[in-house]
């Protein structure tokens, strides 16, 4: 089975069975599944909107989401068959401004784009204080999760 590492502004979507794995601390994933397919995806962003000098962006939540379900719907599933885990959106790094969450705002925009595509959220871990690995299994959907060391707030 193929092992995939995801890094900031990375996006894969599979028809093959595929471990998929990144690290987030407030970055945010969103895993998409199709049970019919067994088909499955995953992202990894790092802020919420696209903003003036990002160098890439798909850095952002709503072009790399956007992304994310066009390359699955591509790909045959049935937008009516996805379904989404959302992970990460942590607040993990002393001294930044107590009124600034990034880590929350991905979230949120994770949330906003799934709903404005009609796809169901079924698992949520978000919004921690510490980091944390994901492992996403494309081929039952199953994603497990780890906490990291070092990164707590």
């Amino acid at each position: 089975m193929r092992k995939i590492t995801l890094n900031i502004g990375d996006m894969v979507v599979c028809r093959e069975p595929a471990v998929l794995e990144t690290v987030l601390g407030s970055c945010v994933s969103v895993c998409l599944w199709d049970e019919s397919l067994k088909a499955g995806g995953m992202n990894h962003f790092l802020v919420p909107y696209v903003m003036s000098g990002l160098k890439n962006p798909a850095y952002s939540g709503q072009e790399s989401i956007k992304r994310l379900i066009e390359g699955f719907i591509r790909t045959g599933a049935n937008p009516s068959y996805i379904k989404a885990k959302v992970f990460g959106g942590g607040k993990v790094i002393k001294g930044i401004d107590e009124d600034l969450d990034v880590g929350a705002e991905n979230v949120k925009t994770a949330k906003e784009m799934l709903k404005k595509y009609g796809i169901p959220i079924v698992k949520e871990l978000a919004c921690l204080k510490f980091a944390i690995k994901i492992v996403f299994y494309t081929a039952t959907g199953r994603v497990f999760v780890k906490k990291t060391k070092g990164c707590r707030r």
